[in-house]
């Protein structure tokens, strides 16, 4: 029988969960706000220790937790080593091959509620692996699901029961009238930007008999009209004019990172030796538009716990540092992103620690804040 929760587990999704209030009661260290969810941290440890033993699906989910918690509030080398060993207790797991079907005609009901959740987590480890690319630049580790996509199915999926409280969600104050939270339709966009991601990373990161990826701008524009049709795929609720879920917000910033990603090895390239347009040029108009995904995030929501945002706003700022000076359009997107990082760092350290390495890098910029 598949186990989907443990002690260790639960501790971790407790951890995380800190990072959402600053109440003096979750503080582990009395005052120190960067000790709140501490006690739980330092218990799914413990835990850790007795629970991989033998491959494990809660010890592989509460491994990526705890390099969420870790890297916002805790060590970076720490966060890196339960990254790499998620990586390496996921692939244990060979999911793939575990024999659970969705269909009614040969199942039983337990069997297609675990077919529906292994092919949910399959794709949603799929999509995870990508996400701290921006930092630590490297291929994926974990590739894509054999397993069928069963939760898109709309006659079976439990994301499609109207009577499943998460089909719903309420967007106050955009609106108090409850609306479909689409976590289908997100979901598989998110599936479809990770097989284009993984293309991306492949890119720039080639085996050692490969094209660097600044001899190859042909594969670069390749991958940079995938992604802008991705974005023009997109259902109409989901559209970067229309969207106010959250996640939905993501997903328009994750790309606009992405594109910045594609573009960077070609610093240097004027518009005749890179193609169609110049390379420096549109990589600072996405740094543009992502600043722009975070300030209409900003504006319905806010900043001060989304410990996601620090990595865009650092991507943004360190972009276009070096033409503040002499454009004013860049001098926008880096005061924002530094107003950001400030917002964020009353609630992360990491976030002030971005800020040290911007002032450091370029003292002038600071004055323009």
């Amino acid at each position: 029988m598949l186990l989907f929760c443990s002690p260790f587990l639960a501790n971790a999704l407790l951890a995380v969960s800190y990072l959402y209030t600053k109440n003096q009661a979750t503080f582990h260290v009395p005052g120190d706000p960067n000790s709140r969810g501490k006690a739980f941290a330092i218990e799914a440890a413990r835990l850790l220790a007795l629970e991989d033993t033998s491959p494990s699906l809660p010890v592989a989910q509460g491994l990526a937790l705890m390099y969420v918690y870790e890297g916002a509030l805790g060590g970076g080398g720490t966060a890196l080593s339960y990254h790499s060993r998620m990586q390496a207790r996921y692939l244990t797991l060979r999911l793939d091959s575990v024999p659970r079907s969705a269909d009614a005609a040969i199942a039983g009901v337990r069997q297609r509620r675990e077919a529906h959740a292994l092919s949910w987590i399959s794709w949603g480890f799929y999509i995870w692996d990508w996400k701290p690319m921006h930092g630590l630049c490297r291929r994926l580790v974990i590739r894509k699901p054999m397993r069928p996509k069963t939760w898109h199915d709309e006659a079976t999926s439990p994301l499609c029961n109207k009577d499943n409280p998460g089909y719903w969600w309420f967007p106050y104050p955009v609106s108090v009238v409850p609306q479909n939270a689409l976590k289908r339709e997100i979901f598989d966009a998110e599936c479809n930007l990770a097989e284009i991601t993984e293309q991306i990373l492949d890119f720039l990161i080639p085996f050692e008999e490969g094209w660097p990826p600044r001899r190859n701008p042909h594969r670069a524009l390749e991958l940079y009209t995938k992604l802008t049709r991705w974005k023009l795929s997109l259902p109409e609720r989901l559209k970067v004019e229309n969207a106010v879920l959250p996640s939905a917000i993501l997903l328009h910033l994750n790309v606009e990172l992405l594109i910045i990603s594609v573009l960077r090895p070609f610093d240097g390239l004027t518009k005749e030796e890179f193609g169609p347009f110049d390379p420096v040029t549109i990589s600072y108009a996405h740094a543009s538009n992502a600043m722009w995904v975070v300030w209409h995030f900003r504006a319905l929501y806010t900043l001060r716990n989304e410990h996601w945002m620090i990595q865009a706003a650092s991507i943004c700022a360190f972009r276009v540092l070096s033409d503040i000076e002499t454009s004013t359009i860049q001098l926008e997107t880096f005061a924002k992103a530094c107003r950001a990082l400030i917002e964020l760092g009353e609630s992360f350290p990491v976030a002030k620690e971005v800020m040290l390495a911007i002032k450091l890098s370029h003292k002038p910029a600071l004055t323009t804040i």
